[in-house]
């Protein structure tokens, strides 16, 4: 009666899991098509984005700079050093300690290469930085200054400022408030998209990675279903259920 009952639970088991595993399967492919069909400048926000210009070393002369000795004498110990530009003016980004990844929190410095002066990525200067980036009709409604954690940017753990554009994607441009660099763009289009990579990586808990527990719990479901399947295989093999069965004429 136990033995019953066991592949009773089994059976019972085995086919609830397969239901759960076929949901997740149709969710991919129909991610996957939505991916295949939709331009990857609808996908990634880059409709109205251009690479912000580069700095022209012809706009000054090295001998211009201050030196560094004695931009450093003033400063925190730091461990790198970098020359950046920010609205076309040489820029000397200080690294307290160098991150791994662009989105880990900073502690940085900018120093105006020319000048010496702090540089502050204020709302001004936000604004500026988002326009060199855009290429569309739009004008800039509001900027405003935002803390993690972000929805649009589940990775970002610096402060960002967003700047928002009335053209007809509602397009967001978002500016790191520590260094300046640009983050990306955001739109009606990628809410949709941001929206389908949930369903697909099964980022539920918005961490922005595939390495998230949904996926540990469909991997142990996978491998739960696939061991069900199995015995019931080897079963029937021994039970000689299976029949080959040779048609005449």
């Amino acid at each position: 009666m136990k033995v019953k009952s066991l592949r009773h639970w089994l059976r019972v088991g085995h086919y609830w899991l397969g239901v759960i595993v076929s949901m997740q399967l149709l969710i991919w492919l129909g991610t996957g098509i939505y991916f295949n069909i939709t331009p990857y400048e609808a996908l990634k926000g880059k409709l109205y984005f251009k690479t912000p210009p580069q700095l022209e070393k012809q706009s000054f002369s090295v001998n211009e700079l201050l030196p560094l000795a004695s931009i450093l004498a003033r400063v925190k110990p730091v461990e790198q050093v970098s020359l950046i530009s920010l609205n076309q003016r040489p820029v000397y980004l200080l690294d307290e300690q160098v991150q791994r990844y662009q989105h880990d929190c900073k502690q940085q410095t900018l120093i105006d290469a020319l000048s010496g002066e702090e540089v502050m990525i204020d709302s001004h200067l936000a604004e500026q930085l988002a326009k060199q980036t855009y290429t569309g009709n739009g004008e800039v409604i509001q900027t405003q200054k935002l803390s993690a954690p972000f929805d649009e940017w589940p990775k970002e753990c610096n402060p960002l400022w967003q700047v928002s554009i009335n053209d007809d994607l509602n397009t967001r441009i978002y500016i790191n408030g520590v260094n300046g660099r640009l983050v990306g763009h955001k739109n009606d289009r990628t809410d949709l998209a941001d929206l389908m990579f949930k369903l697909h990586f099964m980022d539920y808990l918005h961490q922005g990675s595939f390495n998230n527990p949904f996926s540990w719990f469909f991997g142990l479901v996978m491998l739960i279903l696939s061991l069900t399947g199995l015995y019931w295989v080897i079963e029937n093999l021994l039970m000689k259920r299976y029949r080959v069965r040779v048609k005449s004429g």
